[in-house]
């Protein structure tokens, strides 16, 4: 079978530590037998970026508002303590946040990726996806020191000359205030983003907060919630047979369901901080953030593939030392293989959807044969002494994925004859 053309181009953003040769590793020893693929490759490495002044990264993010799919690998946003010792100009600010703003990034998917015989630590539950919303909330919410005794005031100043208390005479202690807010639009584009993600990958939505406390700041999530999904996806979630609850879950009720098993093949919305929270606690529950698919979604359908993961510095070792990667590469799979179906699905190429969905699946399948044949990375091994590197991982996954390929064209073959 010769390599299936995507048309367009994918950008590719390769990261820091071992996870650019990984990169490598993926796109020419896996995806390339299979996949025509134009890449635009970007190096947005620490090091790059210190070196362009960030020229690195917003060559990358160019790219990606042009193409609307793309892989990012992990990488390193530095401490202070890390700025002096690699010698940096400046503390760089996190290329992942820098990324959401440029794109209007308006909601980040997590999914659990589901193996049979892996032992999760809660093994009722099966198939979650966790909706963070990207923005807003305390996420650079002002937050300050109050110094003694006294009231607070906030007043709003629209750009008309009106003004307008909305908050008066709140009795303070010492203590800390925050202020933290929301936009009625990135309340929308997250919706439309939750939504569009729901009917790509056939499940139904619940959005969870805590309206009972606070009825407006997480009724208006609701209620745009409701108006977005009855004004454009009411008739496209029935005719998919998938459902939206009209009312908040309330989120404590939610975050008890999940490990019971309860909200199985759901996407879960939830609010920005709410969603950062519960997304690594059900990354816990099923068993690392290495076995989890995620990306960065945007209301026009550009799309953002990042593995969840860090950058595993204590793997560099053997990469510098005997050329092994030891990491293991399933996440970082899973970006490509979401990436390219992304942008399959929006040139309108099933049988590219098809195909990536396909590579998805090579990897569980592989790794369901290691448990039997312990050929497993150092993370999944029962005995790590007998683990394989992520060059052979990548290897068998190219293996499992020609059979499945050369199945699936015997069999249409034959169907033509």
């Amino acid at each position: 079978m010769s390599a299936y053309k995507i048309n367009g181009s994918i950008v590719d953003m390769t990261g820091d530590g071992v996870w650019p040769h990984m990169s490598k590793e993926i796109r020419e020893q896996l995806i390339a037998p299979f996949f025509e693929i134009d890449w635009k490759v970007h190096d947005i490495s620490l090091q790059a970026r210190n070196k362009t002044n960030d020229e690195a990264l917003n060559a990358a993010i160019a790219d990606l508002k042009e193409h609307k799919a793309a892989v990012k690998g992990p990488t390193i946003t530095p401490t202070m303590e890390e700025t002096k010792q690699m010698g940096l100009s400046k503390k760089w600010d996190s290329p992942n946040g820098i990324i959401r703003r440029a794109i209007n990034g308006a909601a980040i998917m997590r999914n659990t990726i589901e193996i049979e015989g892996i032992g999760k630590y809660a093994p009722l539950m099966h198939d979650v996806t966790i909706a963070r919303q990207a923005v807003g909330g305390i996420y650079g919410a002002p937050n300050v020191a109050i110094s003694g005794k006294g009231k607070v005031k906030v007043t709003f100043e629209g750009e008309d000359g009106t003004t307008e208390t909305l908050v008066e005479d709140r009795k303070v202690d010492a203590g800390v205030m925050m202020l933290t807010t929301e936009t009625d639009h990135s309340i929308r584009d997250y919706a439309h983003a939750v939504f569009q993600q729901a009917l790509s990958n056939s499940k139904s939505v619940i959005f969870a907060a805590k309206d009972t406390i606070n009825p407006v700041y997480d009724g208006r999530f609701i209620d745009i919630f409701n108006k977005i999904f009855k004004e454009s996806y009411a008739e496209k979630f029935e005719a998919a047979g998938l459902t939206f609850a009209d009312k908040v879950q309330l989120i404590d009720s939610v975050v008890s369901k999940i490990p019971q098993g309860k909200l199985n093949n759901m996407i879960v919305a939830l609010k920005n901080y709410d969603g950062d929270v519960v997304s690594d606690q059900v990354a816990g529950e099923h068993k690392s953030l290495g076995l989890m698919d995620s990306t960065l979604v945007s209301a026009d359908g550009t799309l953002l593939a990042d593995p969840p993961h860090g950058t595993a510095p204590d793997l560099e070792a053997a990469w510098h030392e005997k050329g092994l990667l030891l990491a293991n590469p399933t996440a970082h799979i899973f970006a490509y293989a979401e990436a390219i179906r992304h942008k399959a699905e929006l040139n309108g190429q099933t049988d590219g959807v098809e195909l990536a969905n396909k590579l998805k699946q090579a990897v569980v399948t592989t790794i369901q044969a290691g448990l039997k044949t312990w050929d497993l990375t150092g993370d999944l091994a029962p005995d790590k002494s007998k683990s394989i590197s992520g060059q052979q991982f990548i290897a068998n996954v190219r293996y499992t994925f020609a059979g499945m390929v050369a199945s699936t064209t015997a069999a249409k073959l034959a169907v033509v004859r």
